[in-house]
C-alpha cells in the first residue's frame, strides 16, 4: 500500500495549493482567536515545567522540548491524545486498532513502549504490568488541556526510571481558567457519536471549581488480511472534577479526580493446546478506573517554596485471552525549591510509591480451554519505590551561561538502587538565540511480566511449516531481566531568525546497554520434561512441546538522529509549522540472542507540515500533511508496514461568538491504510480508515 507518485503529488498540490491561495489573500483582522495572539518571541517564551520541575520558558530549557498548546489541539480536530501527539517532532504515533496506539520517542516503538514516561497533571500513567501506557484510558475533555509538554530525550534525573527516551506531560487548565460552560457534540463515519459537557464556578472568594462528563462511540477498523470487520468498536464514558483554592496569598491547593468505564472490541489471536491450535476471535475488553489527586504549593518567601502532592489510582482491566488485572497505586512526593544562594536555583525532593496488583485469567467470550497470553506467579504482588532527587541551575555568566547538574536515586524491589545523573549547559548569546548541550543516564527497570510472568506467545500446529513435530509446540517467553540503561548525548539550537520565522533544532546520540533479549533454549516434551533431542515426543502421554524463549539482557544499541521544528508567520492570519525528524538505530546481540527492541519498529523519517489560516475572523482552515517512513521490522513474524502519507483537514465557522461549527476530515488520501502492528502478535493486523465527522462547540 505504498503511496504512488501521483498520489504524493496530489497531496502536495492540495497542501501547497491551499497555502498559495492563502498567501494571495489580503491579511484580515483575526479577531480574538488566541492561536494568532502569540508572536514568535512569545512562542519561545511559553512557560513549561516538565524539564526542571519548575516554571521556565522554552528558550531557557536545555532540552529538546515541544509544546502542544490548547489552541493547537482545538484547531487540529484531534479527538484523542495520541492523535494530538502527531504534531510533535521525534514522536512516533502508530494506530494499531480503533482503541490501541503505539507511541514512542526516538525509536523503539510498540504497543507497550517501555522507554517513554507519560504523566497527566503530575500523575504517572505508566503501567508496571508490561512497561508502557494503556492509551485507551488516557483521556479528558481535550478543550480543558492547557498544554502537552513533549520532551525528547531522558528525563530520569527528575522523573525517575522509565523516562528514558522521553517524557510526555499532559497538563490541564486550572479551574479558574474554565469558569464558563462548554458543550461539544459530534458524529460521523468512524466517530459514530461523541459528546462532552463541562461547567465551572466560584467557591466564594477562595477558589474555583469545574466538573465534566464525556462519552463516545467509535466504529471498528478493518482486518488487513481480508477486509472484514475488525470487531474493535470502542465505547467509553468518564466524568471528573477539579477544584483550586487560594486560601492565602502564599498557598494554593488543588484537588481533582476522574472516573471512567468503557468497553472496546479486539480481534484477538487466541491459542489452544489442542485443535484448532490458533483462531481469530472477536473479543470485548472491559476497563474501568478512578483516581484522586491532591497538591499543596506554598511560597515560604521570595526565594523558597515547596510542593506536596499525593494521589491514589485504581484501574481494572478484563482483557479476554490475555489477563484480568486490578491495580491500586499510592504515590506521595515532596519537592523543595530555594534560590537563597546567589547564582543557584536548587530543586530537591523525595517520593514514595506503592503499587498493588491482582492478576488472573480472563475467559470472557472465549472458550474455557483458551491459553492465556500472560500468567503471573504469584498472582498478587506489592511493589515499593523510594526516590530522591536534586538538581541545581548554576549561573556561570548572568543572562548568558547556565550549568545544570542533578541526579535521581531510586530504590525498587527488582534491581535495588538505580543512579540517574545528568548535566546540561545552556548558552544564550543573544536574546533571540539559545544553544545547549547535555549528557544524561537513564534506566528502564523491569516490569511485573519481566520478573514473575510467562508470555504464551503462540502455538505452532503439528506437522506445520514452522513445526515438523507430531505434537503442537508452545512458544513461551520466560526469565528474569535486569535494568536496561541509556547514556544520551544531546545538543540543540533555538533561534528566532526573523520577526516571523523561528527554528528549533535538536541532535542526539543514544547508547543503550543491557537491552532485553530473547534466546531459544532446547525444547522439551511435556509433561515429561525430557529433551526433544531424545525423541521424547514418541513416548506415550506427551501432549505438547515447550519451546522457551529465555529473556535476558544480551544486547547493546546505538541510535542517532535530529529533529527540527520551525514556525513561519506568513501573514498575520496565516501560520505554517514544520516538524521533521530523522532517526537511525543499530542493535548488536550476543551469540544467538535476539533483541526485543527492534530498530525497525520506528520510521527513519517523519514529516508533518501544518497550515493554520483565518481567511475571515469567523472562519478557520487547518491542514496537516503527514509523511511517515516504513517500518521494516516491528517484530519477528510481522510484515513490513509501508510508508504512508496522509492529510487531515479542519474547517470551522463561528456564526455567533460562542458557537462554532466544524467539519473534520482525517486520513483523507486513502480509504484505509496500515500504521502499526502489535509486536506481541496477539491481535490481527488492522487497517485504519478515513474519517469525516461534524462537530458543534457551544460556550455559555
Amino acid at each position: 500500500m505504498k503511496m504512488g507518485p501521483h498520489r504524493s503529488r496530489r497531496a502536495r498540490a492540495i497542501a501547497f495549493g491551499l497555502a498559495s491561495a492563502a498567501v494571495t489573500q489580503v491579511a484580515l483582522a483575526v479577531g480574538d482567536d488566541p492561536f494568532f495572539d502569540l508572536d514568535l518571541k512569545e512562542v519561545l517564551n511559553l512557560e513549561i515545567t516538565s524539564v526542571s520541575k519548575k516554571p521556565q520558558t522554552v528558550s531557557q530549557a536545555a532540552a529538546a522540548v515541544f509544546v502542544i498548546t490548547a489552541d493547537d489541539i482545538r484547531r487540529s480536530g484531534a479527538t484523542t491524545i495520541p492523535d494530538a501527539l502527531r504534531m510533535a517532532p521525534g514522536i512516533q504515533v502508530g494506530q494499531i486498532s480503533s482503541s490501541v496506539w503505539a507511541v514512542s520517542a526516538r525509536g523503539i516503538d510498540g504497543r507497550f513502549t517501555n522507554k517513554l514516561l507519560v504523566l497527566m497533571d503530575g500523575r504517572s500513567v505508566y503501567t508496571p504490568t508490561f512497561s508502557g501506557v494503556y492509551w485507551d484510558v488516557q483521556d479528558t475533555v481535550l478543550t480543558d488541556i492547557e498544554r502537552i509538554e513533549v520532551i525528547r530525550g531522558p528525563g530520569a534525573s527528575l522523573w525517575g526510571a522509565n523516562a528514558v527516551n522521553g517524557v510526555i506531560n499532559i497538563i490541564t487548565k486550572s479551574a479558574a481558567a474554565t469558569q464558563d460552560g462548554r458543550v461539544t457534540v459530534g458524529a460521523g463515519g468512524e466517530e459514530r457519536g461523541f459528546a462532552s459537557v463541562r461547567y465551572g464556578g466560584k467557591l466564594g472568594d477562595i477558589g474555583h471549581w469545574r466538573a465534566y462528563a464525556k462519552g463516545f462511540d467509535r466504529d471498528e477498523a478493518v482486518i488487513a488480511a481480508n477486509g472484514d470487520s475488525g470487531h474493535d468498536d470502542w465505547r467509553q464514558h468518564r466524568m471528573g472534577f477539579r477544584t483550586d483554592f487560594a486560601p492565602g496569598g502564599r498557598d494554593s491547593v488543588t484537588l481533582q479526580g476522574d472516573y471512567y468505564r468503557g468497553r472496546s472490541g479486539e480481534s484477538s489471536t487466541i491459542n489452544f493446546l489442542s485443535r484448532p491450535f490458533n483462531a481469530l476471535a472477536g473479543t470485548t475488553q472491559d476497563v474501568s478506573g478512578w483516581n484522586l489527586l491532591g497538591r499543596w504549593q506554598r511560597e515560604i518567601s521570595s526565594t523558597d517554596s515547596f510542593t506536596i502532592q499525593g494521589y491514589v489510582d485504581h484501574t481494572f482491566r478484563d482483557w479476554p485471552a490475555h489477563l484480568k488485572e486490578e491495580r491500586d497505586t499510592y504515590d506521595a512526593e515532596f519537592q523543595y525549591r530555594t534560590r537563597r544562594l546567589a547564582g543557584h536555583d536548587l530543586v530537591l525532593g523525595t517520593g514514595y510509591r506503592l503499587s498493588r496488583d491482582r492478576m488472573g485469567p480472563s475467559y470472557a467470550g472465549v472458550p474455557a480451554n483458551t491459553l492465556q497470553f500472560a500468567t503471573f506467579s504469584p498472582d498478587s504482588a506489592s511493589r515499593k519505590l523510594f526516590s530522591a532527587f536534586i538538581q541545581d541551575d548554576i549561573t556561570l555568566v548572568p543572562q548568558r551561561l547556565i550549568l545544570t547538574v542533578g541526579s535521581k536515586l531510586e530504590r525498587n524491589d527488582y534491581t535495588g538502587v538505580e543512579h540517574q545523573p545528568n548535566a546540561r549547559l545552556l548558552w544564550t548569546p543573544t536574546e533571540a538565540a539559545t544553544v545547549w548541550g547535555s549528557v544524561a543516564r537513564a534506566v528502564r527497570t523491569p516490569s511485573r511480566i519481566d520478573d514473575s510472568g510467562l508470555v504464551n506467545q503462540t502455538v505452532l500446529p503439528p506437522f506445520s511449516t514452522r513445526n515438523p513435530l507430531p505434537l503442537p509446540t508452545l512458544l513461551q517467553g520466560a526469565g528474569v531481566v535486569v535494568s536496561e540503561s541509556l547514556v544520551a548525548y544531546e545538543a540543540g539550537w533555538k533561534q528566532r531568525l526573523t520577526p516571523t520565522t523561528s527554528v528549533d533544532l535538536a541532535l542526539y546520540r543514544n547508547d543503550y546497554d543491557n537491552l532485553r533479549t530473547g534466546r531459544f533454549v532446547s525444547p522439551v516434551c511435556q509433561p515429561s520434561g525430557l529433551p526433544v533431542a531424545q525423541y521424547c515426543f514418541l513416548l506415550p502421554g506427551q501432549t505438547q512441546v515447550l519451546q522457551v524463549l529465555q529473556a535476558e539482557n544480551l544486547a547493546k544499541g546505538r541510535s542517532h538522529g535530529f529533529e527540527i521544528a520551525a514556525d513561519w508567520r506568513a501573514l498575520p492570519n496565516l501560520k505554517f509549522q514544520l516538524a521533521l525528524s530523522q532517526f537511525a538505530m543499530v542493535v548488536r546481540e550476543e551469540g544467538n540472542a535476539f533483541s526485543t527492541d527492534r530498530e525497525g519498529s520506528a520510521p527513519e523519517q517523519q514529516l508533518a507540515l501544518r497550515m493554520a489560516w483565518n481567511p475571515r475572523p469567523d472562519t478557520d482552515i487547518d491542514l496537516l500533511l503527514r509523511h511517515v517512513g516504513e517500518l521494516p521490522m516491528i517484530s519477528e513474524g510481522v510484515a513490513v508496514v509501508p510508508a504512508y502519507s496522509q492529510l487531515d483537514l479542519r474547517l470551522a465557522w463561528r456564526p455567533l461568538k460562542d458557537l462554532e461549527l466544524a467539519l473534520v476530515g482525517r486520513n483523507l488520501l486513502d480509504k484505509r491504510h496500515p500504521e502499526f502492528v502489535s509486536e506481541l502478535l496477539d491481535v490481527a493486523p488492522m487497517l485504519i480508515e478515513r474519517s469525516v465527522f461534524g462537530q458543534v462547540n457551544w460556550k455559555f
